[in-house]
């Protein structure tokens, strides 16, 4: 392992140029049902606000990567959100099925509690859709089902970590 990722992966933020290996992880067979719909524009837009704003930005978007050959390959994603009131929302959170439970998802987890608490945020929220498989992954963070909330098409469970 470096820096916490299996080795081989490299994390950096998100470009453009991401978005095709990023909506690839969301339309994939075990994911899509997590996902729904991921517009391009928001990725796109997520990614611009970032580039411009620097570390400053409260949008935050980040991939894991793998070399294949000279190409590199996004094998994992996260989404989230730094509002001003000390809240984080964690939007989206996709690792590629052929490297789920290699310890990648766990480290954009912990990677993002590290980048919340750098910047002073207190919660870090999420929401999924009931009866999925995510709904006992997040809990091993120590993140806590504080609610239910109706989603557009779906109820979905609200999860909280104090930071």
């Amino acid at each position: 392992m470096t820096n916490g990722l299996p080795e081989g992966f490299i994390v950096r933020d998100a470009m453009v140029r991401d978005i095709k290996g990023i909506i690839k992880i969301v339309n994939s067979k075990n994911n899509r049902a997590s996902f729904g719909w991921v517009p391009r524009v928001v990725l796109e837009d997520a990614i611009k606000r970032q580039k411009c704003d620097g570390a400053q930005s409260q949008h935050r978007i980040k991939v894991v990567l793998r070399m294949q050959g000279k190409t590199e390959v996004v094998v994992a994603w996260t989404r989230s959100y730094h509002r001003r009131d000390g809240v984080t929302s964690l939007h989206e959170l996709g690792v590629a099925e052929d490297c789920q439970s290699g310890g990648i998802g766990s480290y954009l987890v912990n990677e993002t509690v590290d980048a919340c608490r750098k910047r002073g945020m207190t919660i870090l929220r999420l929401k999924t859709v009931v009866g999925l498989r995510s709904n006992g992954y997040y809990p091993r963070f120590g993140f806590e089902k504080v609610g239910l909330e109706r989603g557009r098409k779906r109820e979905l469970n609200v999860y909280e970590l104090s930071l």
